[in-house]
Parts: structure tokens; sequence; C-alpha cells
């Protein structure tokens, strides 16, 4: 029996547990929703975004993805293949959306740092974003490319979805925690634009992103419990996502790192 054909039928067997990537699609979507509360959906509901309204396409694409995948789990989980495929090129484009706008989004935190005389802080930071717009794009290719290959797809859209989580998870942290719940009230912008003081270190928001890899760690489990081992593209992107989110801490303070956020910088303006 090949290796193709034993997957499958792992799979198979998995399919007929409850609906575990509907279910883990729904809460990456209230992770995502809850998170950005009282730095995005607060401020826009006060008011329209007059200033910096990048942050808010930002923040409403990245927001749209883990409701399209939610859609999507619920297609496939219902026999809907068609239905779903069908869907994928609106996959591709909302994924190309969000990367362009993902970094214009780091590029002007940077640019909001140099006019407030922290530049070196802001460039530093500029990384935080940049690899977790990166570990996405290549995952979420890496699932276009495996997009027959069911097994390899699905796990490889969550654990894109899962890199993508740290900035929700750091909000309510640097919200309520380093700011006390004391927010600022809105100016006409969203997101960390509207909170005062430097950007936070790139080392502190290290455990944010490894909160949000637990999604794959859970599918880690899931596969354990129905299958009887974990599939590879979990450990395939797992590690991929993990190294991205260490390495990420000592390049952010390389010259070379800096030579290309200000590449990027000068390239925007």
């Amino acid at each position: 029996m090949s290796a193709t054909t034993t997957e499958a039928r792992l799979d198979d067997r998995a399919t007929q547990r409850p609906r575990f990537y509907l279910w883990m699609a729904i809460a990456m979507t209230a992770t995502a929703f809850v998170g950005f509360v009282p730095t995005f959906w607060l401020p826009l509901a006060q008011g329209i975004p007059q200033r910096i309204g990048v942050l808010a396409i930002h923040g409403l694409l990245f927001f749209g993805w883990p409701l399209l995948l939610t859609y999507q789990a619920w297609l496939a989980a219902s026999g809907n293949v068609a239905r779903h495929r069908d869907l994928g090129m609106v996959g591709v484009s909302l994924a190309t959306a969000m990367t362009i706008f993902g970094t214009l989004a780091a590029i002007n935190g940077a640019q909001r740092s140099i006019a407030a005389n922290l530049a070196d802080a802001g460039e530093a930071f500029m990384v935080v974003p940049m690899a977790a717009i990166f570990s996405f794009a290549v995952l979420v290719i890496a699932a276009i490319v495996n997009v027959r290959r069911s097994d390899w797809h699905k796990r490889l859209m969550i654990s894109a979805t899962a890199v993508i989580l740290d900035a929700p998870i750091a909000r309510p942290f640097i919200a309520y925690i380093v700011m006390g719940g004391h927010l600022p009230p809105f100016e006409g912008t969203v997101g960390l634009a509207g909170l005062p003081g430097p950007p936070p270190p790139v080392a502190g928001l290290l455990p944010p992103a490894l909160i949000g890899d637990l999604f794959i760690v859970a599918g880690m489990i899931y596969d354990w419990w129905t299958r009887g081992k974990v599939h590879p593209g979990y450990f395939w992107a797992g590690g991929f996502a993990l190294a991205v989110q260490l390495l990420r801490i000592p390049f952010s303070t390389s010259a070379i790192w800096h030579a290309m956020a200000r590449w990027l910088i000068a390239l925007s303006g």
C-alpha cells in the first residue's frame, strides 16, 4: 500500500469524527475578533477612520481571512467540495491583498516611529509584521501548490492562519496589561497608531506568537488522536513558523535588516 493511499484512508477515517477543521477556523476567527476589540473594533465603532486609512483596510482584510477560512471549512465539512474549490481564487486574491496591505501597514508604522525620533525602534519592530506576512505567504503558496492533496492543503491553511494571529493575541496584552486599560480616545485612527509610546520590543512579542502556534499544536494532537500519528505537514509548517519567529529577534537588530527596512520605507515614499 502506497503512502498516499494510507494518508487518504487515515484522513477518511478522521472525517467521520467531529468537524475539527471547522471548529478550528471558528476558534481562530473568534481569536482575531476578540483580540482586536480594544485597538480596532472599538475605535472603528466610534467613527470611520479619517487618518491612516491603510491600517483600517489592512485590519479588515486580515479579519476577512479567518472568516473565509471558516466558510471554506464549512463547505468542505458539508461535502460541497465543488463550491469550496470555486472560491479558491477568492482566497488567492485575498491573500495577495493581505500581503500588499500588510507590508504597507508595517511601513506606515515604521514611518510614524521615524517621525517621533524613534527610527531604530521602528525599524526593528517592523520585522514583526513582515516576518508574519512572510510566513503567511509561504504557507499559503505551499497550500496552493498542494491543493490536490487535501491532507496537506488543509493543514497548511490552518498553519498559515495561525502565524498571523500573534497580532490579535498581543493587542489585549498591550492594551490591558502594559497600558492598564487606559486607552487613548479615538482620534481618527485605529490599531497601534492610536497608542502612545515607542513600539513594543521584538523579543517581548514572542509569547503571543507562541500562543498562536498552539493552533498548530492542537492540529497535531488531533492528528495523533484520530490517525495514530501526526501528519508531516504540521511538522513542516510548525517548524518553519517557529524558526521564523525565533530568528526575527536577533535579525531585528542586525545591520542587514535595518538596511532592508530603510529600503522598503524609501521605496514606499
